[in-house]
C-alpha cells in the first residue's frame, strides 16, 4: 500500500472502507506472473472495525501492469440509484439496481479513472463509468467483473506500449469533493497517456526503480489540456459538466455549501468554480505550485479559504 491510502468510516453502517494497491515491478513478465489476476490487489474492502471481519470485497482492477493503485477515497452516500446506461462513458450497470434509494459507496478508487458505485452494506455492484480516456480495461460485466485488454499487459520486454492513463494517473491522490445539495461528485482528473517499455536492462529491478518502466508521458490524443474536473451525478452517473485547464490541477477539490468548489494547479493558479456550471468565478496566482488540500473556516463573521502551496 502507498502513502495515498485512505480509510473511510461510515457510522450509519459501522463499516470501514479502504483499498489495496498492486505489486511491483509493473511487468508481469518480470514478476514471473503471466496471466495472474492477483486476487486481493486493487480491491475495495468493507470491514467491521471491531473484529476486522471482511464484510465484502470487490477487485476493481485485476492484472495490474501499470501501477494504477486503487487506494483512493470512496464515499458512503445515501442516494436514489438510477444509473443511465446510455450516458457517455457508462461501462456497466448492475442487474435490477434502478429505482431504489440506498446507502452507496461511490467514487474513483484507482488511477485508471473509472468511477464505481456499490451497495455500501452488501457490496452489490451498481454501476461503473469511465471518466478520462483509458485503453487498459476492455469491459465490465453486470456483476462488476473487470476484463483487462491483454494487448496492454507488459509481457514483451522489447515492445513500447501506448497506454492510457500512465502511472501518474487519470486521477491521483488529490481528493474528490461531494456536494450533498446537488448529489454530485467533483473529481480531479488528468488527460494523460504514456509510451512505456519495460526496463529490460534492470532485471531484477532495484527498489529505487519502483515501476521499472521507461518512456515519456504524453497528452491524451486530441487533448490540449492536462488538468480537468468532471462533475458527475451520484444518482445517474451522468457527467454534468467537464472543465479543463492547460496545467495539471494536482490539488484536492473542496466543495462548500455556498455552491462553490476550489482547486489549484501546477501553474500556481488557485481558483473558485461554480458547482452547477463549472464556470470559473475567480482565480489568483500564488507563489508556488498549488498541490495542497484547501480548507475553509470562519472567524470574526468572515469566511476564509486556505491552501498549502
Amino acid at each position: 500500500m502507498c502513502s495515498s491510502d485512505l480509510i473511510t468510516y461510515d457510522p450509519q453502517l459501522n463499516l470501514v472502507y479502504y483499498g489495496s494497491s498492486g505489486v511491483g515491478p509493473a511487468s508481469e513478465a518480470q514478476r514471473g506472473m503471466i496471466g495472474a489476476t492477483m486476487a486481493g490487489t486493487n480491491t475495495r474492502f468493507a470491514v467491521e472495525p471491531r473484529t476486522g471481519k471482511i464484510v465484502w470485497k470487490h477487485q476493481v482492477l485485476p492484472s495490474d501492469n501499470w501501477d494504477l493503485e486503487c487506494t483512493f477515497e470512496m464515499l458512503p452516500i445515501t442516494t436514489a440509484v438510477n444509473p443511465d446506461a446510455k450516458t457517455d462513458g457508462m461501462m456497466a450497470v448492475g442487474r435490477g439496481v434502478s429505482g431504489k434509494s440506498r446507502r452507496t459507496l461511490t467514487g474513483v478508487p484507482c488511477k485508471l479513472g473509472v468511477m464505481w458505485s456499490f451497495d455500501a452494506a452488501k457490496g452489490d455492484f451498481l454501476w461503473a463509468k469511465s471518466t478520462i480516456y483509458q485503453n487498459l480495461v476492455k469491459g465490465i460485466d453486470n456483476r462488476g467483473k473487470v476484463t483487462v485488454d491483454e494487448s496492454q499487459l507488459l509481457r514483451d520486454l522489447k515492445k513500447t506500449y501506448h497506454h492510457c492513463p500512465p502511472h501518474a494517473g487519470g486521477r491521483d491522490w488529490p481528493f474528490t469533493a461531494y456536494s450533498p445539495q446537488h448529489n454530485v461528485m467533483y473529481v480531479m482528473l488528468q488527460n494523460m497517456c504514456a509510451d512505456y517499455r519495460v526496463r529490460a536492462d534492470n532485471i531484477p529491478s532495484k527498489p529505487a526503480d519502483q515501476y521499472n518502466t521507461i518512456g515519456p508521458m504524453v497528452l491524451t490524443d486530441g487533448k490540449s489540456n492536462i488538468g480537468r474536473i468532471d462533475a458527475i451525478s451520484v444518482e445517474t452517473g451522468k457527467t454534468l459538466w467537464s472543465w479543463e485547464t492547460p496545467a495539471s490541477n494536482y490539488s484536492s477539490i473542496l466543495a462548500t455549501a455556498g455552491g462553490v468548489i476550489f482547486n489549484g494547479d501546477m501553474a500556481r493558479n488557485f481558483r473558485a468554480l461554480d458547482q452547477e456550471s463549472g464556470k470559473v468565478l475567480w482565480q489568483t496566482r500564488l507563489g508556488s505550485q498549488v498541490e495542497g488540500t484547501p480548507v475553509t473556516f470562519s472567524t470574526g463573521g468572515r469566511q476564509y479559504i486556505a491552501i498549502v502551496a
